[in-house]
């Protein structure tokens, strides 16, 4: 497609720059989903502002400002829900001022506080950990138990998850190899030796191929986010954990990795994050649960301790 340069007569439409905006991120490889992100946030402002037909030089600073007002006013948007909007929204306008269709144009999310999520507790891991008589129970649901001893054991992301195949699975060096995560990123996760015994009883049971998905359906149908949200809502009521999240297993993880005392780079790398921010924020949100060691990890604590021996 040839790209069309902004001139004082004419402009681009927002239709025209978006269409371009995703095949730019269609060559850089971005998952389906992140494409699908894109489309669905930055179509509520583009519905915002009067449709794919209005010119993109017809946008401002004002235009972004009212949005964000429209948005606010709704009364059923979180801010966290607006700044994700807004963060797609920053996205595209930038490209759009890089090739010249837009003037100068700064979209600033709001401020808001990151939304604190309990994580599963002790009590409740006890329920959903506790073993189903295999020699009973359906397929189902001991799958949904090694499901959900995986996402504790290695913090991983749901799209993930759906990803991982049979062959993914190294039991000689115990590993498993994330090669569908966020951005494309591909990381090689340590698994332990408690979720690699489970491992190796639940492929025995799953009886696939090395080419085929390790978590399927009873039908052997590969899981989607859906199937796998729906199954782990329904195993957890049974047990009486009325939290249904798949995500809540990951905050649970880097609670629990904090907690220990695990190092904040090496947790950086294990969830797969770009960067430090996510980390330092879980570090924030679990700060009280660090209190409990503190005075046994500080530095001038340990050598008062040893300088009155």
């Amino acid at each position: 497609m040839k790209r069309k340069k902004m001139s004082r007569n004419s402009s681009i439409s927002i239709g025209e720059a978006l269409e371009e905006f995703q095949t730019y991120n269609t060559l850089k490889n971005l998952t389906p989903s992140t494409l699908q992100y894109y489309k669905q946030k930055i179509g509520y402002f583009v519905e915002f502002a009067g449709g794919t037909e209005t010119l993109l030089s017809a946008i401002s600073s004002q235009t972004v400002n009212d949005y964000i007002i429209h948005m606010k006013h709704t009364g059923t948007m979180s801010d966290v829900t607006i700044n994700v909007r807004l963060r797609a929204l920053r996205s595209f306008l930038s490209y759009c001022r890089k090739n010249g269709w837009l003037e100068e144009l700064e979209v600033h999310t709001i401020k808001a506080p990151y939304p604190i999520k309990e994580p599963y507790t002790d009590a409740e891991l006890a329920l959903l950990l506790k073993k189903p008589d295999v020699s009973t129970c359906l397929f189902s649901e001991y799958r949904d138990w090694v499901m959900e001893n995986f996402l504790l054991s290695t913090g991983c992301r749901l799209g993930t998850l759906v990803e991982i195949k049979i062959k993914d699975v190294d039991f000689k060096e115990g590993m498993v190899y994330f090669k569908h995560m966020k951005a494309r990123r591909q990381l090689a996760m340590p698994l332990s030796p408690t979720i690699l015994n489970i491992l190796r009883e639940y492929i025995r049971y799953r009886d696939g191929q090395q080419e085929d998905y390790l978590f399927v359906s009873e039908t052997e149908e590969p899981m989607t986010p859906n199937t796998v949200h729906s199954s782990i809502a329904r195993y957890n009521r049974r047990r009486g954990v009325q939290k249904t999240s798949v995500h809540l297993f990951r905050h649970t993880f880097a609670m629990k990795y904090i907690q220990a005392g695990g190092d904040p780079f090496r947790l950086q790398r294990l969830l797969g994050h770009s960067d430090l921010t996510m980390t330092r924020q879980y570090v924030a949100l679990y700060a009280d649960d660090l209190k409990a060691n503190y005075d046994r990890l500080n530095p001038l604590e340990q050598f008062r301790r040893q300088t009155v021996k």
